[in-house]
């Protein structure tokens, strides 16, 4: 009697068995500006060598190609389990709710910037978590300091106002010779963070509007007369020269530009000259850039959410962010994680400080900073903005006929989504 028990309840529990022997196999599809997809390959093999019965599939597809690939495979029913997007509310109603399957949600959703959150949601008062950014491009000015030094002036410091800078700037001008106080292309969001922190204000609703522009109409002003003082490059503005090429020459003061492009300009300058990454200078909104994330989702299509769960739990944690940030050259936009510090995988300390530099900026950003570069009408802004204040530094349009072809594109868009 005892022995046929048995084997009735080993012959219940042969399924469990199975299934429990059986490997998760979970795809991830993954686009990368330099080696993310790689290092997220490597980090995920030491995820399932804690997790043996997890496998994790890296694919990598370009950028280009990935919002029309999720599409297709979401359509077809057969969305990855995981994807490393730009776009983080491309696909809104289709991501897995995470809330529940991580080990702490809430720290998580603190972590971060929450507009981030939001704008994956489907809908208002949606509470889901529906994935997270894993990393931060930021823009900020690069500043040549052996130039300050030769002149004798002090950087001006962490919150010093645009004012305090510009009149910092033409000290160290007069002094060393050097032609241009500031280098700005006339480019998507170089000029928004200035624009903000001189007062700016953008509604990042289901509409993108530029609610105030009195910050943007502050600083187009300073950058026209700059211009018009030889002070800063006209070429720059009208969409004919790369301000990068000024700065790196030496011919350039403050340089205007993104995270991204550090290494790029460590490279080209060499040992010219010592320069560094100081704080976005304050106006009446503060002290900010502008930040592009992007992150990693999960999909409510996949058959093994408890493991997905696993795997945002694993790479949320502090050792991770902080690897992957250090061996990819990013900012983790992880706040907390930024402001201490990131040891980079980078022989070159100029490179590193840098890198620091641009991370002590995350906790500065304001909600809108972030925000509207995750906003769909965001490429519309850039390119009306582009195309609009190129006209005005050519005196083809005068600032209010500019700013009125700026709002009018914004509007017309925004009434093509509804």
């Amino acid at each position: 009697m005892k022995r046929s028990l048995c084997i009735a309840v080993f012959a219940l529990m042969l399924p469990w068995i199975a299934s429990a022997q059986e490997p998760v196999e979970l795809r991830f599809l993954c686009f990368q500006d330099g080696k993310e997809c790689e290092v997220y390959a490597e980090l995920l093999a030491g995820f399932s060598l804690e997790n043996p019965g997890i496998a994790v599939i890296v694919e990598t597809a370009p950028e280009e190609e990935m919002l029309d690939e999720l599409a297709r495979q979401v359509a077809e029913g057969a969305p990855p389990d995981i994807a490393r997007i730009a776009d983080m509310d491309a696909l809104q109603g289709q991501y897995l709710d995470l809330r529940p399957l991580l080990t702490d949600a809430e720290s998580l959703y603190t972590s971060f910037h929450e507009v981030v959150f939001r704008h994956m949601s489907s809908r208002d008062g949606d509470n889901g978590l529906y994935g997270y950014p894993d990393a931060a491009a930021i823009v900020a000015p690069f500043v040549n300091v052996s130039a300050f030094e030769r002149a004798g002036v002090a950087l001006p410091g962490a919150s010093a106002s645009w004012q305090s800078w510009l009149a910092a700037l033409d000290q160290v001008a007069e002094a060393t010779g050097i032609p241009y106080l500031l280098a700005v292309d006339n480019k998507d969001h170089r000029l928004v963070g200035p624009a903000m922190s001189l007062g700016a204000t953008y509604e990042t609703g289901h509409r993108l509007r530029l609610a105030d522009d009195s910050g943007l109409r502050d600083f187009l002003a300073i950058l026209r007369g700059l211009m018009e003082a030889g002070k800063t490059p006209a070429d720059t503005l009208l969409g004919t020269g790369k301000s990068q090429a000024y700065f790196v020459r030496g011919e350039s003061l403050m340089y205007i530009c993104g995270s991204w492009k550090v290494e790029e300009v460590a490279a080209q300058i060499g040992d010219e000259f010592a320069w560094t990454i100081s704080p976005n200078p304050t106006g009446p909104g503060g002290g900010t850039g502008i930040a592009l994330v992007s992150g990693l989702v999960a999909f409510a299509g996949t058959k093994q959410p408890e493991a997905v769960g696993q795997v945002f739990d694993y790479l949320t944690q502090v050792e991770q962010v902080r690897e992957f940030a250090a061996r990819t050259l990013t900012i983790p936009a992880n706040t907390s994680i930024a402001a201490a510090g990131i040891d980079y995988d980078t022989e070159d300390p100029v490179v590193n400080a840098a890198l620091n530099g641009f991370a002590r900026e995350l906790s500065n950003l304001q909600a809108q900073a972030v925000a509207l570069d995750l906003h769909p009408l965001a490429s519309v802004y850039y390119e009306a903005s582009n195309t609009a204040l190129r006209r005005f530094f050519a005196s083809d349009l005068t600032l209010d006929e500019a700013l009125a072809e700026l709002h009018a594109a914004l509007e017309e868009a925004a009434a093509e989504l509804e």
